[in-house]
């Protein structure tokens, strides 16, 4: 008789009482009922603890530890779980309930793949859906011009998980995902099946997104190309395409520092940008920046006219 998988979702959590509680409930609504869910709280300064405690749920498996950041946190949860494979999902999202089952399908029908990245949903607070993030075809090929995998919902083989886990440097924070993801691609293949099965939550508490101050953001930029090319596979892998790496990276920078109006820069890590791939102008992130920066100097030079 074939043995049933068996799932760990690992789900770190700092200072998340007020959301924790939603996103356990969907893990709580699976189809497909062999798995636990390990919360690791990193941590948290608030009662995430006792709301997570206050729920009556024998597959919950809470783990506090002392605060080093997810990227930590997430390793923690792997070496507890008990899982032939581990998903993640982050404290603010949501799994939708065929999310494990889909996963049961593809893995007997794809003989045990190393690493799944369903497509998700992105929705604000009202569950509006927002956008639809769909994995490109060979996605491993193209790794190297962003992170589309993000980290809500990805499945991956508990002992590959355990071999290979997330650089913890604090300052990678908010990248060390995509440096594991590039580690990843360059060792197996990254199956992308076309369903939508995690939903990621769009609110102004998200740590990428929001609140976004140049030196963090540059120093991250910095590590991420430092410890993805310090890797012998990925460099025999993606070396060839390191100046499109860094090019993409730089196009980060420059896209996030226009959204958080930090123009000057922004126009600066644009241009260095192009001095590493040409190609870069083609990019709808290039596209994007000028639009936004472009708008801005309009703005501000019809709001001096009309102050003369």
């Amino acid at each position: 008789m074939e043995k049933e998988l068996f799932f760990s979702i690992v789900i770190p959590a700092y200072n998340r009482a007020h959301m924790i509680k939603e996103t356990l409930e969907s893990t709580f609504l699976q189809t497909y009922p062999n798995y636990e869910i390990i919360v690791v709280d990193d941590g948290s300064t608030d009662n995430t603890e006792e709301v997570v405690k206050s729920i009556n749920n024998n597959k919950v498996v809470y783990h506090k530890k002392i605060n080093e950041e997810r990227a930590v946190a997430r390793n923690a949860g792997f070496n507890l779980a008990k899982g032939d494979y581990v998903t993640l999902l982050d404290s603010d999202d949501f799994l939708y309930p065929t999310h494990l089952e889909e996963a049961v399908k593809y893995i007997k029908a794809n003989k045990n793949p190393e690493v799944i990245r369903f497509d998700f949903d992105v929705v604000d607070s009202e569950k509006n859906v927002l956008q639809i993030a769909a994995m490109p075809d060979g996605i491993n090929e193209k790794m190297i011009h962003g992170n589309y995998m993000g980290c809500s919902g990805i499945i991956i083989k508990k002992e590959i998980a355990v071999r290979y886990p997330f650089n913890g440097d604090r300052d990678l924070s908010g990248s060390e995902d995509y440096e594991l993801w590039m580690r990843l691609a360059a060792r197996f293949k990254i199956h992308t099946p076309k369903i939508v099965t995690c939903s990621l939550h769009s609110h102004e508490e998200r740590s990428v997104i929001y609140n976004i101050k140049q030196e963090p953001l540059v120093i991250r930029k910095d590590l991420l190309i430092q410890y993805a090319f310090a890797d012998k596979v990925v460099n025999k892998i993606y070396g060839h395409e390191k100046n499109k790496f860094i090019s993409n990276s730089l196009l980060y920078v420059s896209l996030h520092l226009a959204i958080a109006k930090i123009n000057k820069p922004s126009l600066q890590y644009l241009f260095k940008a192009i001095s590493y791939n040409p190609l870069a102008i083609f990019d709808r992130r290039f596209l994007g920046i000028m639009k936004t920066l472009f708008k801005r100097n309009i703005l501000a030079s019809f709001n001096t006219n009309i102050l003369m």
